[in-house]
């Protein structure tokens, strides 16, 4: 197994890394970290981190039981001789100064890049596109798992950096202003990408400009290099780059940009386009759905050129095509899924805001085939919530789907925008979260063969229970 990073660094290394005062020094090292009580191991060092409904503290006895030998705390708790305490003032601080301790170590090694991704929608996509991008042409990657994008999460997947991977390609999320701001300065990435900026979270960050500060955050990373944006984004951030950092602009046929792609066809099976860079144009294709991915990866590759260990003017086309035909995502996030008569189920309810739900109405549009919507919730919109649900009602109602079913607190505004915008009531169906399996039956007379049916929403509705009501497999 190659060695951790953390594990090069000895308990006065540490103490430094965390600026802690140490209790019980002894000649440790650790090979992980642990921040659940239950999967501690005997190597880990565990962070005793607290939050609303636990204080970790309280479980530090359970941890010395399972043979751990380090913990990081920030109140008095006893303790034997045999364990080393590092005592901070802050242990969710801490945990992102180990983080950006072990990142230096590794750049100090050498050959190494760090890339950071945020946005309002596709950071997941685009961070699984740029790893799966890196990977075809040899380089050794870790990546971010799952949604470990913030505090807690990024430093876990740093903690995870060993000798043999020569990149880091970190997902960042953020709800409220200052937080991209923290988690990019403690991991200072060499390059960073913006995927979008778009009406997500707007309890924090309270309008689109304040979500357009928020995601911009990212260029004032320390020691940012590059950083690969939207060419619609151009309004937001063109006057704000540093002096010395290189922005990569990506847009469509119609942008202009020296990067962009072109000539999209879009099937149920996937994307093909061309991307034109400034040093040669490439034939990408990508088993995924909606032309908004080929964006999504055209970002991924304007982002690694040059860099030490592989290029896009370098890029071995076949092998990276012969890559992304074995992509797959987390769930959730536009799968094709077949249930009986052929219908075909766009499980898109991973989570939902404004502008995700905009980009896959608009992928139906590419199909000819008919249409049903099972629309959610879109959770974490403040006071303008009502106004943007009928908005997406409205946007719904110009499919003209042969049903639509909405569903949760927010069904009757989803509703009433459709109908605004003439989708006829009797085509609308409308559920509780409580009530979907009674609302689904009601809907299946319209799930007639061929039937292309779109489901999305925030995770809180949980609509992937649809998959199982009619019972569909993974396309």
């Amino acid at each position: 197994m190659d060695e951790t990073i953390i594990s090069l660094f000895d308990v006065s290394g540490l103490c430094q890394a965390m600026a802690a005062k140490l209790i019980h020094p002894q000649g440790l090292s650790f090979s992980a970290v642990s921040t659940d009580s239950r999967k501690v191991g005997a190597g880990d060092l565990f962070f005793a981190l607290s939050g609303e409904r636990f204080d970790a503290h309280d479980f530090i006895p359970d941890v010395i039981a399972r043979g751990c030998r380090g913990v990081v705390i920030s109140r008095e708790v006893k303790l034997p001789e045999n364990v080393t305490a590092f005592v901070v003032p802050d242990v969710l601080r801490a945990f992102g100064a180990l983080a950006g301790a072990i990142l230096d170590k590794r750049r100090a090694l050498g050959n190494f890049t760090t890339f950071a991704i945020t946005g309002s929608n596709g950071k997941t996509t685009t961070k699984e596109l740029l790893a799966c991008c890196l990977e075809s042409q040899g380089c050794r990657v870790l990546k971010t798992e799952g949604n470990f994008n913030n505090f807690v999460g990024m430093p876990m997947t740093v903690a995870r950096l060993t000798t043999a991977h020569d990149v880091a390609v970190l997902e960042m999320g953020a709800n409220a202003p200052g937080e991209i701001r923290y988690l990019s300065t403690t991991a200072r990435p060499d390059i960073a990408l913006i995927t979008c900026v778009g009406a997500a979270h707007l309890e924090g960050f309270g309008s689109l400009e304040g979500v357009a500060a928020a995601k911009g955050e990212m260029i004032d990373a320390p020691g940012l290099k590059r950083i690969v944006l939207p060419s619609e984004t151009r309004k937001y951030y063109a006057s704000r780059i540093p002096a010395g950092v290189e922005s990569v602009w990506v847009g469509d046929a119609d942008s202009g940009e020296a990067f962009r792609f072109e000539d999209i066809h879009a099937t149920l099976d996937g994307i093909q386009f061309r991307m034109h860079t400034p040093h040669r144009d490439l034939s990408l294709s990508l088993p995924l759905l909606g032309s908004h991915n080929a964006g999504n990866l055209a970002k991924a590759v304007a982002a690694v050129l040059d860099i030490p260990q592989s290029g896009s003017d370098r890029l071995d086309e076949t092998r990276l095509n012969a890559a992304l035909a074995g992509i797959r995502l987390p769930s959730g996030r536009l799968e094709r899924w077949i249930g009986l008569d052929r219908v075909s189920f766009l499980h898109d309810a991973y989570n939902a805001n404004p502008s995700s739900m905009a980009v896959s109405l608009a992928l139906l549009t590419q199909f000819d085939a008919p249409i049903c919507l099972i629309l959610g919730d879109m959770r974490e919109l403040g006071p303008e919530s009502p106004e943007l649900h009928r908005q997406i009602g409205r946007k719904a109602a110009q499919i003209a789907p042969r049903m639509m079913l909405c569903v949760g607190e927010h069904a009757d505004d989803l509703a009433r925008g459709a109908i605004d915008a003439g989708l006829p009531a009797d085509h609308i169906l409308k559920a509780s979260s409580d009530g979907l399996d009674t609302a689904l039956e009601q809907l299946r007379p319209s799930l007639q063969p061929d039937t292309v049916c779109l489901i999305k929403g925030s995770r809180g509705v949980r609509l992937e229970r649809v998959l199982d009501h009619f019972q569909a497999r993974r396309g």
